[in-house]
């Protein structure tokens, strides 16, 4: 986990974070912010109490965006050494995301692109999907019984 940056000493000033200002621009122009950008839908005039929350709340989302960045490589080495294949599931599926509902219950590969996070406040988490059977491939959506299922069988 990467250690917080004091948000006393960030908050006073903003700072600047463009990929941030993309996401945010992307955003509305789909008409449609995801849940933890309540409140950052637009920018406050400055010097006002909504003005320093906002930064506040821009900050938490950067310090949250770099500590799921790093961890994300750990999870997907996790799954993949207990022969786990990992697949991308959104923690609140009732809030749309226009982002990320395309990648909803999708498996994921190796690579670290087309995994979660894919923007700021994402709550898209990596999940073991099933296993891996060794000399056949399956689909995202089969299920191969365990080993106590095919004994009964």
């Amino acid at each position: 986990m990467i250690d917080p940056i004091p948000t006393d000493t960030v908050a006073a000033a903003d700072f600047a974070w463009p990929d941030f200002d993309r996401w945010q621009a992307a955003f509305t122009a789909a008409g449609l912010f995801p849940p933890r950008w309540h409140g950052l839908e637009y920018p406050p005039p400055a010097a006002t109490r909504e003005a320093e929350a906002y930064r506040r709340h821009k900050l938490e989302l950067f310090q949250e965006w770099l500590d799921m960045l790093a961890q994300r490589s750990v999870a997907l080495a996790h799954y993949a050494r207990r022969g786990l294949r990992t697949r991308i599931v959104r923690q609140d599926e009732r809030a749309p995301c226009p982002v990320c509902d395309p990648f909803t219950r999708r498996d994921v590969g190796p690579a670290l692109d087309g995994m979660p996070p894919f923007h700021p406040g994402c709550r898209c988490v990596l999940v073991a999907a099933h296993p891996v059977w060794p000399g056949r491939r399956t689909r995202s959506y089969e299920r191969r019984p365990d080993v106590g299922e095919r004994r009964r069988r």
